[in-house]
């Protein structure tokens, strides 16, 4: 007996002391195991019930359990043909229970995104807009604002990204985007920065004396309207220079510009000649460079260094930036990598501010637009009949340089915008030559011809050279950064279609150049500067020629825009 009993304990403990004798179980185990010669205990239905035990004089729960193979198939009691039946409804049911399921996920992950997209975006109150409906549908105009807001930016952000220590908000960069009715096409107009224009009457917001007061309209720049009146101003200035109505606001931090372009793991820009602009930080060699967010804030801001002081070669360097930074977004890479793109749709939300109706409906409009290519997009710049117009401005005794618009050419392209008409269309043909004029005559005087000269060889400074012997026969010229492309041997005269004349003029003034119709150049005409260029020549219009063929837009697709 006690050496049962110790046995018993050492079980008890995790062990048995005697040896050759089996370990004896827990004694608890008793209660639930069956026990030989025991009878079944009946079901309260009175069925046979499973063998088990009673304790203290109560049966044991019935439990059934499945074995190790899963659940029994249909008893012999079920024939072939309803076994076969029960089979078939149930995989019936689990088939309608999973589309339902997935029928389910798709609309609340549609309706999820919808809400994770408008909660996530900040949303800004805007005076004056446009219908701006409950639906994205039709045509629209949105204004698109770069502004260097600080706010959540650290110390050492703000002197990474140069955006100065100046107190306030100011816009650099403002773009008059037009969505065409059947949203297949963009159009993007520039708007440069110090653009001369009238600023409505408006109450002080304390930059222009005490904070309520009334200012009277008066003259100033267009990046003034910002400073002086935030987003409801600038809305008022521009819709009165333009006289377009403006139906959505987006404003994009600049710093969340950076957060973009490192989400998207970079974008290609290009320029011809290397970079060390202080002002801006932007340091670049020579050709294509693959470039973060930071550096590719430098570029588009840039301003002194590459191009003397002007807007007009940095409002260029922007539309080439966002050509660029579009065919990341939408290439292959970004769309197929579900990190990238979710990255890239968090960063780009937390950049924006836009009106409250946009916020609502801006998926719907994604979902439209998804179907976008780089040669959907056109750039334009406004017509100007003075880039360097000096003049005396309230706040200044001294004169101050800003743009002046061509007056008629600038309302032409806002008319287009109205009328929902593409860029690129010819405002107006070239009336009929009172006299018949040989096949080869000029028509085109060089002073009425804007050209854009890209390099296409390789060799550095080329095309600002060919651009400066250009721009001394009287031609338009504006330089493109970067190198086009490389190894072209011939030089040459890319022309849309209804700009043939202003081609042929050139081939006059480039000995060697091979003409070459490009339809998605529009209304713009442009030079690849190739190795066989050799200077330019003096060119004769016909005394009785027209007085101008040239539609007085620049414009040009995204993709025309791309490094090469």
């Amino acid at each position: 007996m006690a050496d049962g009993h110790d046995s018993g304990r050492g079980d008890r403990r995790g062990g048995g002391r005697g040896e050759g004798r089996p370990a004896e179980p827990d004694p608890l185990e008793r209660y639930f195991r069956p026990r030989p010669g025991a009878r079944p205990v009946p079901d309260e239905d009175g069925g046979a019930g499973i063998e088990g035990v009673t304790i203290d004089g109560m049966p044991a729960p019935r439990v059934t359990v499945d074995g190790p193979r899963g659940p029994r198939r249909p008893g012999r009691g079920l024939s072939p043909r309803a076994a076969m039946s029960a089979r078939r409804q149930k995989r019936f049911l689990t088939l309608t229970g999973t589309m339902s399921a997935v029928v389910l996920l798709t609309s609340g992950g549609a309706w999820a995104f919808q809400n994770y997209v408008t909660g996530m975006i900040d949303k800004v109150s805007v005076n004056g807009l446009g219908r701006g409906g409950s639906d994205p549908k039709g045509a629209m105009t949105i204004l698109v604002a770069g502004v260097d807001r600080r706010e959540g930016l650290t110390k050492a952000q703000q002197k990474a990204a140069k955006l100065g220590h100046d107190a306030g908000e100011r816009s650099d960069t403002m773009l008059l985007v037009h969505v065409s009715r059947d949203h297949d096409r963009v159009s993007v107009v520039s708007l440069p920065r110090d653009s001369y224009v009238t600023i409505p009457s408006h109450e002080s917001n304390g930059s222009e004396g005490a904070k309520g007061t009334r200012v009277p309209a008066r003259p100033g720049k267009l990046t003034w309207a910002y400073q002086f009146g935030g987003p409801d101003l600038t809305v008022s200035t521009i819709k009165q220079a333009t006289g377009v109505a403006i139906d959505h606001y987006v404003e994009v931090n600049f710093y969340g510009f950076v957060r973009m372009v490192d989400a998207l793991g970079g974008v290609d820009v290009c320029t011809e000649q290397a970079v060390d602009d202080p002002k801006s930080g932007l340091k670049l060699p020579a050709g294509t460079s693959h470039v973060d967010g930071l550096k590719a804030l430098a570029f588009a801001r840039a301003r002194y260094t590459l191009t003397g002081g002007s807007d007009l070669g940095r409002i260029d360097r922007q539309q080439q930036f966002m050509a660029a930074m579009m065919k990341q977004a939408l290439s292959t890479k970004t769309l197929s990598d579900p990190v990238k793109s979710t990255r890239f749709l968090n960063a780009s939300l937390k950049s924006l501010r836009v009106d409250e109706k946009l916020a609502d409906n801006l998926p719907k409009l994604a979902d439209q637009m998804k179907d976008l290519s780089t040669d959907d997009v056109t750039f334009a710049n406004v017509p100007l009949s003075n880039p360097d117009y000096n003049t005396v401005l309230w706040n200044a005794a001294t004169a101050q340089s800003t743009v002046q618009w061509d007056r008629g050419k600038a309302q032409d392209l806002f008319t287009r915008i109205r009328r929902d008409q593409p860029l690129d269309q010819q405002a107006a043909k070239p009336s009929a030559s009172p006299t018949q004029k040989p096949e080869d005559a000029l028509t085109v005087p060089p002073e009425d011809i804007s050209v854009r000269v890209l390099n296409a060889i390789g060799t550095r400074g080329l095309a600002t050279k060919a651009g400066g012997q250009l721009r001394d026969l009287g031609f338009k010229v504006t330089v493109a950064p970067g190198v086009a492309r490389r190894g072209l041997q011939t030089t040459q005269i890319q022309y849309g279609p209804d700009r043939a004349d202003s081609a042929k003029t050139l081939a006059a003034a480039i000995p060697g150049a091979k003409l070459k119709k490009v339809s998605a150049l529009g209304s713009r005409v442009q030079v690849m500067v190739g190795a066989n260029w050799d200077g330019v020549e003096k060119v004769k219009v016909a005394p009785s020629a027209s007085p101008s063929a040239e539609p007085g837009i620049e414009t040009g697709t995204a993709t025309s825009k791309l490094c090469t």
